[in-house]
């Protein structure tokens, strides 16, 4: 199948970047959001915003996420295309999920931007390292999986977890489902370099690819997506398994705890480790694929010995946290809960009617139930577990 146009226009290019996740695509997101403006006067485009490009990778694999689709998807795909075909220069299309889509999906992601030169771009880490950020990443998505049962179905590539985790992390697999009739020049891999080096040196290898200049913000505000230290993991875990039979909407658990309070804990204890037998694993896997991307041709920016771990990650098991490690990160959470709570309206709330007389307060307080209720009644109106209860007097 051959994934060119003729007649696109010289010049004209989109550059698809479709994973993995847990590569610094947050970062590299972050990045190019951050400098839109800056980026056009470079000639290449950063269509519409950074969600919208979440957004538009679900609309075009027809997914959902945790059950919940939002109304912003349907559509979405389309509309990061046309905002594309505007624009005479390159453009960049970026999100990690879009590596899951099926051969079908990928297909019609190629037809709707036949318009002009497709590449595909990869950035891909180790796996020492990715798997312990996959791990931690996928409690902060509210899963319950302890991280040893986690580790041994990746190696064994059994269940339902493996075959996502392979599905996101399976690199030769992403490429070779995303380079089908391309030539192998137009398919970049970006490899992330090792700790220790330049803070930036992802995005100016990312910038390289692109043809950018220097000068960029690389630090633009504080990064929401940061790991989770051995603790911290492990507590959220717990929780998880507390909640698990609780109806929480993913939108909720998101707003509160993934996107505000995992950020505020952060990695304040030691890492997670990767067991020495799982290092060793990683490192013949990494070599195995580095073979196989020198023989299949494809661009290499960076270099793909940053691919074959060279230092094991050290720090604490998540299964079995010294007690005072967990019981300082629960504490944590809970301070971290605190200042959620008191910048939340409802506590500014509570202050002002605190401040009013005892007639005042007795009012707002029956209007303010008034206003619990209705709520209540509005957001569950139609739940599938209380279609039983309506009518019902006992």
């Amino acid at each position: 199948m051959n994934r060119s146009d003729p007649d696109a226009s010289q010049g004209r290019r989109v550059y698809l970047h479709v994973g993995a996740p847990k590569t610094g695509t947050t970062y590299l997101q972050y990045v190019m959001h951050a400098n839109r403006e800056r980026l056009r006067r470079d000639g290449v485009l950063y269509p519409s915003t950074q969600v919208a490009h979440f957004f538009a990778s679900q609309d075009l694999r027809n997914a959902a996420f945790r059950g919940f689709r939002d109304p912003h998807v349907p559509g979405a795909w389309s509309r990061l295309v046309a905002e594309t075909r505007g624009w005479q220069g390159s453009s960049i299309i970026d999100h990690e999920s879009f590596g899951t889509a099926t051969p079908a999906q990928i297909d019609r992601a190629m037809a709707d931007l036949a318009f002009c030169e497709v590449h595909v771009v990869v950035t891909a880490r180790d796996l020492a390292r990715q798997l312990p950020a996959v791990w931690q990443e996928r409690i902060k998505n509210r899963s319950t999986q302890n991280y040893h049962e986690f580790l041994d179905s990746v190696r064994e590539r059994r269940g339902a977890g493996a075959a996502q985790f392979w599905k996101n992390h399976g690199l030769l697999w992403l490429l070779r489902r995303w380079s089908r009739g391309m030539d192998p020049a137009r398919v970049h891999v970006v490899t992330v370099p090792p700790p220790g080096g330049t803070p930036d040196l992802l995005w100016r290898r990312f910038a390289g690819l692109l043809g950018l200049s220097d000068g960029y913000d690389t630090a633009p505000g504080a990064d929401r997506n940061l790991s989770l230290g051995a603790a911290e993991a492990a507590v959220l875990r717990r929780f998880n398994e507390r909640i698990e039979d609780r109806a929480v909407p993913w939108p909720a658990y998101a707003a509160v705890f993934k996107q505000e309070l995992a950020p505020t804990l952060g990695q304040r204890s030691a890492r997670i480790e990767v067991p020495k037998d799982v290092f060793d694993w990683a490192v013949e896997h990494a070599e195995h694929t580095v073979r196989k991307i020198e023989r299949a041709g494809y661009d290499v920016v960076g270099d793909l010995s940053d691919l074959v771990p060279s230092e094991r990650p050290t720090g604490y098991d998540p299964d079995d946290v010294p007690p005072e490690a967990f019981a300082e990160a629960a504490v944590s959470g809970m301070v971290s809960l605190l200042d959620l709570v008191l910048e939340s309206p409802l506590a500014a709330d509570a202050v002002r009617r605190a401040q009013r007389g005892p007639v005042a307060r007795r009012v707002e307080d029956l209007a303010h139930r008034f206003r619990l209720l209705t709520a209540a009644r509005d957001a569950y109106r139609g739940h599938p577990g209380l279609r039983g209860l309506r009518g019902s007097r006992g």
